[in-house]
């Protein structure tokens, strides 16, 4: 009796899970959404569509280089950061300098905070200085109701930023 019991119970779950898994969105379904926009922004920046994308480093986040034959013109990197219950999805892209030209969100998952979207503040980390710290954090404005966001994104950036310039000085 237990055993049929157990069967059963057994069945639920395995039945439960493929249902749970059967519902969550495809990730190569963003991935070439996200592609789209990543190299439409780039073909724009360096005003070129003939250009090559390698994988870099992989470390604690992936960049790529940006060619044009031999010559490496930037880099990019798709990057998470966390907001208050989610995490959202950007990318950098970066000059052969390691400085910053354009950070796009790609997708905010958060009823509030989502004015960490818009273009006008997001210019403000457009060849900002990652060197220190407090100097860089000053430069770029809160947002009332994205305090959460806002900060995420600053301190991922800083970071990101500075992963970058380490591995191209080694």
């Amino acid at each position: 009796m237990h055993s049929k019991n157990d069967i059963s119970k057994t069945v639920t779950l395995i039945v439960a899970t493929l249902l749970f898994f059967s519902f969550t969105s495809p990730g190569w379904e963003y991935d070439k959404r996200y592609n789209t926009i990543i190299y439409k922004s780039i073909a724009e920046i360096f005003n070129s569509s003939n250009l090559l994308v390698e994988g870099f480093i992989d470390t604690e986040e992936s960049f790529y280089m940006i060619k044009q034959k031999d010559t490496i013109l930037g880099y990019f990197v798709v990057a998470q950061a966390p907001s208050k219950f989610n995490q959202f999805d950007y990318y950098i892209i970066f000059n052969s300098e390691a400085d910053i030209l354009k950070i796009e969100i790609l997708q905010y998952r958060e009823n509030y905070g989502a004015e960490i979207c818009s273009k006008n503040w997001l210019a403000n980390f457009i060849n900002i200085s990652t060197n220190t710290f407090s100097e860089y954090n000053r430069r770029i404005d809160g947002i009332s109701g994205a305090t959460i966001s806002v900060n995420s994104i600053k301190r991922d950036v800083f970071k990101v930023s500075n992963i970058l310039k380490k591995a191209l000085i080694k």
